[in-house]
């Protein structure tokens, strides 16, 4: 009679050739979540600025950005100074990832004017471990996002 069940070499042979799978996917895995953490805080953040885009439009108002850091936040402001992110009713705040702001490119602020739905031109970087992207806003007010280094599925390339 042939007994039913495994050996110790059988599951041996499958812890070994499990394990050895694991050391191959985990780096893969971080990699794929660092990627996913750029993608979305970008497309996070040219949502935010588009928000913002409509409510200066709709209500004929001007909004200015302003970046703060330790931890990164970026506020849309009506006044012309803001002094913190904790006052202000509109504001980005770092997502509890490792992505990194580099700042507002060229200039300090960046505008939305009200009716004329026309916008400061400048550009927002943001990066981590894989790469790096841009949040591009035109004189026109339109936002558009690219990867500028790594490839990144979902983000087009500069």
């Amino acid at each position: 009679m042939q007994a039913s069940g495994y050996s110790l070499l059988e599951i041996l042979v499958i812890i070994c050739i499990g394990a050895i799978l694991v050391s191959i996917g985990i780096p893969h895995w971080k990699t794929l979540q660092l990627r996913e953490e750029l993608v979305s805080t970008t497309k996070q953040l040219a949502y935010f600025l588009n928000e913002v885009q409509i409510k200066a439009n709709t209500y004929n108002e001007t909004y200015h950005f302003y970046l703060f850091s330790s931890p990164w936040c970026l506020v849309a402001s009506k006044q012309e100074d803001s002094s913190s992110c904790l006052e202000e009713e509109l504001k980005f705040i770092k997502p509890e990832n490792s992505v990194e702001i580099s700042g507002l490119t060229d200039k300090k602020t960046i505008s939305f004017w009200g009716r004329r739905n026309m916008a400061q031109t400048g550009s927002l970087i943001l990066r981590n471990q894989i790469g790096e992207t841009k949040v591009l806003i035109s004189f026109r007010g339109r936002i558009r996002f690219c990867y500028e280094t790594g490839y990144l599925s979902g983000l087009p390339p500069c």
